[in-house]
């Protein structure tokens, strides 16, 4: 039960990029507070906050659609090269590549459909 509702977020997040890049864009001011001594709602507050506003720009403007694709794909690279933590260097530089081209190219064809 549990892996099946895991199994259908991560579908949603994969056919609903624009999800994805939000949930990305509202974790950065989180990563950037963590260590300011926070309570948890206040945290919650700054990740909803930035999720939805990235949401909304996504949908009202071009520029929007093109700056969180890139970041959503600079975050793929980011994980996949801390993913692969015990690599040699060039493979996981390489895991990254490659991760961020998969990301930049599911950005433009879900943007081309949605269009």
């Amino acid at each position: 039960m549990p892996l099946g509702i895991l199994l259908g977020i991560a579908k949603v997040l994969v056919t609903r990029l624009d999800l994805l890049n939000s949930i990305m864009a509202g974790a950065a001011p989180v990563f950037m507070v963590r260590n300011m001594g926070l309570d948890a709602r206040t945290t919650w507050i700054i990740f909803g906050v930035t999720a939805l506003l990235a949401f909304v720009l996504q949908h009202m403007f071009r520029i929007g659609k093109i700056v969180l694709g890139i970041w959503g794909c600079i975050a793929v690279g980011i994980l996949c090269y801390l993913f692969r933590d015990s690599s040699p260097y060039n493979a996981r530089l390489m895991a990254a590549g490659i991760g961020m081209g998969i990301a930049a190219a599911m950005n433009a064809v879900f943007w081309m459909m949605e269009d």
